[in-house]
């Protein structure tokens, strides 16, 4: 059997009471990642990794929080009962010194979070897109990669490497020369599945598309491939809300993040993400981002209204 090592401070794990939520949230924070279990939906175990590879950088950092439009108040997130909280210092080679909180509350639809940004002597570029995993790999996947992650019901490569067969609906796609994404974005308004292949590829939102203009010299057809991975960018999308479906359509989960300018689909770590610009702050300040995870039983449609609910300025 797989065991996860889950410390956090003096308390290991935590599940907001049973009628609210039925989400346990764990945290490693020897090796920065999360694990997420759902009583209504056993046998599956999401991953989430707060930090990997390096930013995409871009502008001049402001000279004040006024400048970059900052309220330099922390929200009242913190407070709320049954959170759990995450804190990390960045000082990697690549990387602007920072600190980053984590704030992860249950709920009953998922995990509502706040991501506080620190800065130290050095303030962060208007444009400093971070990416953040949310891995979804099953029994299929390597066992290192299962300690963090075995959710068989929205894993990708368990399907494709499927033999079963249901009656006069066949699943097996093993041997199948077209593949069944269960990996889904917003377009023009309307559910679009990521194509299923073993690259990488994702797309840009509204404001990935006026970062990658600045990055790219306004030439943006130049720059085909974005991300740590180097994501083949596909038609651009409505917002950051990326998706994940279960083969039988019964069961959704997803992430969005505030200030999402790209997502992306990775194998064969099984994994969704969000690149996040956190940038646009001074030295010595703060900014805070509003994030959720969605793990419910229902469908698109259903995760679609969550997320206007929940997000309905954006």
């Amino acid at each position: 059997m797989l065991m996860i090592l889950l410390m956090i401070s003096e308390v290991s794990t935590v599940a907001a009471d049973d009628m609210v939520s039925p989400i346990t949230v764990g945290l490693s924070e020897s090796k920065g990642f999360a694990t997420f279990t759902n009583q209504l939906h056993p046998g599956n175990r999401i991953g989430y990794r707060f930090h990997e590879h390096t930013p995409m950088v871009s502008g001049e950092a402001p000279a004040t929080a006024s400048a970059a439009g900052i309220d330099p108040t922390e929200s009242s997130f913190a407070q709320r009962p049954g959170v759990l909280k995450h804190s990390l210092t960045i000082g990697d080679a690549d990387w602007i010194p920072q600190r980053w909180t984590f704030y992860l509350a249950p709920v009953a639809d998922g995990i509502e979070m706040l991501w506080v940004v620190d800065t130290f002597d050095v303030g962060l570029n208007q444009h400093y897109a971070v990416q953040q995993c949310f891995r979804m790999g099953g029994k299929s996947n390597q066992e290192w990669r299962r300690t963090i992650a075995e959710t068989p019901a929205f894993s990708e490569f368990d399907l494709w490497d499927s033999t079963e067969t249901r009656g006069c609906n066949p699943l097996a796609e093993k041997d199948a020369s077209v593949k069944t994404s269960l990996s889904y974005v917003l377009r023009n308004g309307t559910w679009a599945p990521l194509p299923a292949v073993r690259e990488t590829v994702g797309a840009r939102t509204p404001s990935g598309l006026i970062f990658d203009r600045e990055r790219a010299g306004g030439r943006i057809d130049s720059m085909q491939e974005v991300g740590p991975y180097h994501a083949r960018m596909l038609e651009p999308i409505d917002n950051g809300l990326i998706a994940r479906i279960d083969k039988d359509k019964t069961w959704v989960c997803g992430i969005y993040w505030q200030r999402t300018s790209h997502v992306t689909g990775h194998h064969p770590a099984d994994c969704l993400h969000s690149i996040v610009n956190i940038g646009d702050v001074p030295p010595h300040s703060k900014r805070a981002i509003r994030g959720k995870i969605y793990w419910f039983k229902g469908s698109l449609q259903d995760l679609a209204e969550h997320w206007k609910q929940d997000f309905p300025s954006e």
